[in-house]
């Protein structure tokens, strides 16, 4: 990667210390030097971050330079804050998923540059703040990604050929030690946009995605057994691209979008069945879905959310179905305070979901939300949170980091330019009412590999003021849905020095790999997570 752009930062951080006004003035002047495309770069026509002069994306008037000129957030115990890092992302982050050794896989592929043949991916290493980027031998963009319980990403086809799109039957592996990708078995045909689920016994389910031979839709259901794909029967008709689904504690994957028809697939007998229609008259095209923590006050009893959605113009809707119950319905849930198309939502330590970016219209910058949303699942209710400085669209993704911060990457309504600023979310439950940090709780030590059932402890310097532990599943985010995010809180015991903790009973609850353990105090302020492998 070229070094030139980490020195200018560098030196632009070293000069911000020395004098704010200085900062602001040469950020400016850097900034532009930053994106300017050396020879190699421009031959390559890999895409890149908008730039002065250049036919601007939907994301106008948004410029690079305005960064450091955030307003001030002044309730961040209410609001919570973003914050915008320093570096700069330097390929188009498309996906990205969260491994267990802290880093960020970024793939970008050709990056939504049908002309671009350097095929890029990267890790950021949010410690550092530093990309590494490399080469890939195929297109990787617009695929779909889990992370294997081995705890290596899983990356499901790709691209290729744009306009009409055929999808990529390739598939491969990241290890997360040497930062390299193996490739695997060969799915049944191509899948551009597919969704992959990790089952309960750690085996993937695939569906969706267009073949490479038509830019029609793959109708065969796959099942990665053993390293080996194996037929798990055919789609039901009508079938999204990038149907968003969630493995629920039955066993059995729960679809719920874009289509109305929500459907239900049993990977005991390979069949789908109907579950419920939902109460907005439209497909919820690129809209979001969570499926809400998972805990023992809630006797572990699955209810999913849908959010947003409907092109070109938004809806501001939420609804609400409890898969527990025998005759699910989806009911309206409360409407957020703007409509969003191309939104993300994330799961924190606490149980709420932040929901950001998007936009009332889609690819339009103009209509951007930049005003995040917090919704509690208890208190069935959304309250407003601080600004993003940045529209996020298309392509745009949120993921939970270890540090309980959310990271948001990204923005490619046009082709060939990207949204390149790299921004954090820091909850309010990290600040205390005067807008100081919170003192956090800290795990000091922990069981690194807990069994299904069983219990394992977690050392903490005052246990019996710790209210909650949870486990969540890294997110693996593209298109407006993280097809890994999922929180299952635990049921534990304390005595002077520790905790006594009983890991999920199954892998219907939590499919095995690697999560995030979250202690949360009595005023709800989490730890830093501690990885920890399930078995």
């Amino acid at each position: 990667m070229n070094t030139h752009p980490s020195r200018c930062i560098r030196c632009l951080s070293w000069l911000r210390i020395r004098s704010n006004y200085a900062s602001v003035c040469l950020l400016i002047i850097f900034t532009g030097a930053l994106i300017q495309p050396s020879a190699q770069t421009t031959q390559r026509r890999r895409a890149r971050p908008a730039q002065p002069g250049q036919e601007k994306p939907f994301i106008e008037p948004v410029e690079m330079h305005k960064a450091p000129l955030r307003a001030l957030e002044t309730q961040p115990a209410q609001r919570g804050r973003w914050d915008t890092l320093p570096e700069l992302m330097p390929i188009n982050p498309v996906h990205v998923a969260l491994m267990y050794n802290s880093k960020v896989l970024v793939i970008s592929g050709s990056g939504n540059d049908p002309n671009n043949k350097d095929f890029q991916a990267g890790v950021w290493d949010p410690v550092t703040g530093t990309v590494r980027t490399f080469p890939i031998r195929w297109d990787m963009f617009c695929n779909g990604m889990v992370i294997l319980p081995n705890g290596r990403p899983l990356v499901l086809g790709g691209t290729i050929k744009y306009d009409d799109f055929l999808g990529e039957p390739r598939t491969a592996t990241f290890d997360p030690t040497t930062e390299t990708f193996a490739d695997t078995a060969q799915m049944s045909g191509g899948r551009w946009y597919p969704t992959g689920t990790v089952l309960g016994n750690g085996s993937v389910l695939v569906v969706s995605g267009l073949t490479d031979t038509s830019s029609t839709v793959n109708t065969t259901v796959q099942i990665l057994v053993a390293g080996n794909w194996t037929p798990a029967g055919t789609i039901f008709s009508g079938v999204p691209l990038y149907p968003r689904q969630h493995l629920l504690p039955t066993g059995q994957v729960f679809e719920c979008g874009a289509n109305r028809d929500s459907k239900m697939f049993d990977p005991a007998t390979n069949a789908w069945f109907e579950v419920a229609t939902t109460n907005l008259p439209a497909n919820r095209d690129y809209g979001t879905s969570v499926l809400l923590p998972l805990t023992p006050a809630n006797g572990f009893k699955p209810r999913v959310m849908i959010l947003g959605g409907v092109a070109p113009n938004a809806t501001n809707t939420t609804e609400l179905i409890d898969l527990s119950v025998d005759q699910p319905q989806w009911v309206p849930g409360p409407s957020m305070a703007q409509a969003r198309i191309q939104l993300n939502a994330t799961i924190l330590p606490s149980g709420k979901v932040v929901v950001s970016g998007g936009s009332s219209n889609d690819e339009n910058g103009e209509t951007a939300a930049l005003e995040t949303e917090l919704y509690d699942p208890d208190a069935n209710s959304f309250t407003t949170g601080s600004s993003m400085a940045f529209p996020r669209l298309y392509h745009s993704n949120t993921i939970l980091l270890p540090d309980a911060t959310v990271l948001a990457v990204g923005g490619n309504p046009a082709r060939t330019v990207y949204e390149p600023h790299i921004e954090i979310y820091s909850p309010p439950y990290l600040f205390n009412s005067d807008g100081s940090l919170a003192r956090r709780p800290l795990i000091t030590r922990i069981d690194r590999d807990i069994r299904y059932g069983a219990n394992f402890y977690i050392r903490t310097p005052h246990p019996g003021d710790i209210k909650s532990v949870v486990l969540i599943r890294p997110g693996a985010a593209t298109h407006a849905f993280d097809m890994e995010q999922r929180l299952v809180g635990m049921t534990f015991t304390h005595t002077n020095s520790q905790l006594y903790v009983k890991a999920p009973a199954n892998g219907n609850l939590a499919p095995p790999g690697y999560y995030m353990v979250f202690i949360l105090d009595s005023k709800g302020v989490p730890s830093k997570a501690a990885f920890v492998r399930l078995t």
